[in-house]
Formats: C-alpha cells, structure tokens, sequence
C-alpha cells in the first residue's frame, strides 16, 4: 500500500468537473497519516471523512500532469497552502503498490 488510485469521481465542493479530472490519478500515500481536524476544501462540512489522507503538493502534482486547468481551478478557489493534505473517500480509490 504506498499509492491510491483514484478510481471514480470523488465527492466534494469543487465542481464536477474538476472533481473528474482524479479520476486515474495515483497519488503516493505519506509514511505517516495524520490525525485531524477534517473540514471540506472550500469550508464547510467535509465529504470524504475517514478517507485516504494525501499529501496536497502531491496530489496537485498528479492531477496537473492530467489537467493543468483543474490545478488552477484549486490554486485559484481554495488556500492550499493552508491545507497540508487533501482527503479521498475510501469508495473512490484503489490501493496500489
């Protein structure tokens, strides 16, 4: 278990189709996990509580090498900086070597 695959779209507050454009992204899992507050991107009641937690500057690598317009769609909507990790429910992602 050291990656996630996005399998199917991943719920959320960003919009639909940037919320498609995971799909197909592998998106190495960190050593450590980490316990926290969840809180959804944008604010708000969070979608994808006990999910995979992945590192935010490796997840927008992955999706950037798929669609460069749903990065910036994130870097322009919501403070990444701020949040160390993103979250994937668990029904959306396969568990890759």
């Amino acid at each position: 278990m050291s990656a996630i695959k996005i399998v199917s779209t991943p719920p959320g507050q960003a919009p639909e189709w940037v919320r498609q454009e995971w799909i197909g992204a592998v998106i190495p899992l960190p050593k450590q996990s980490s316990v926290g507050i969840q809180v959804g991107a944008r604010g708000g009641k969070p979608q994808n509580l006990g999910g995979y937690q992945v590192e935010t500057t490796e997840a927008m690598k992955e999706l950037g090498k798929k669609s460069p317009e749903a990065v910036k769609w994130w870097e322009g909507n919501v403070p990444l900086k701020a949040i160390p990790r993103l979250v994937f429910s668990r029904d959306v992602c396969e568990l890759v070597q």
